[in-house]
């Protein structure tokens, strides 16, 4: 296949998963006294048994090499007002100033950001090395439900919001 025709899918992929609404969630660690976030928008469960969470990192990250080498990571699940955050742990600051003026919990030496919906702490499982990005594979350790707010999500291009919620009654369990 030649360059034109590989851009072209390139450009394909990207303009189908701007209709695909995905959660924004920012993964945190830390490693030798320091503190590390970046936001990632390629975040899903995929196990439950043994219960596995992804991750896919891209290679051009600044920190690719930290997360990629950490042993315990952190999945922060953003809410609806946080977007300033994700702005933040998204590249638009520098690396060593991410968490200055952000208030976090460190739990399990991970930090967890005040105000999330939810975080997850992993230990990493795997990782796998397909195309520009790593996909970090991560066993549950710990999952926490802080509060029922909107969330954060990531669609067409801009910050979005889930407006009207069914109840769980009349939802379906799609896959667990």
């Amino acid at each position: 296949m030649n360059n034109k025709e590989t851009e072209s899918r390139q450009e394909q992929l990207k303009e189908v998963m701007r209709v695909f609404p995905q959660g924004v969630a920012v993964v945190t660690s830390s490693s030798n006294g320091s503190l590390y976030g970046m936001t990632v928008s390629s975040f899903t469960s995929v196990s439950l048994h043994p219960p596995l969470v992804m991750v896919a990192i891209s290679k051009s990250t600044k920190l690719h090499d930290i997360f990629t080498l950490v042993d315990i990571f952190a999945v922060n699940l953003l809410a609806e007002d946080q977007k300033s955050v994700s702005d933040r742990f998204a590249g638009r600051e520098n690396v060593a100033e991410r968490f200055e003026g952000i208030k976090f919990d460190l739990i399990d030496n991970c930090p967890i950001i005040k105000g999330v919906r939810a975080y997850i702490i992993c230990s990493k499982w795997a990782t796998y090395d397909p195309g520009d990005h790593t996909l970090l594979l991560g066993e549950v350790m710990k999952g926490v439900k802080i509060n029922n707010r909107r969330p954060l999500a990531y669609f067409s291009q801009q910050y979005a919001t889930i407006s009207h919620l069914e109840t769980a009654e009349t939802v379906p369990e799609l896959y667990w």
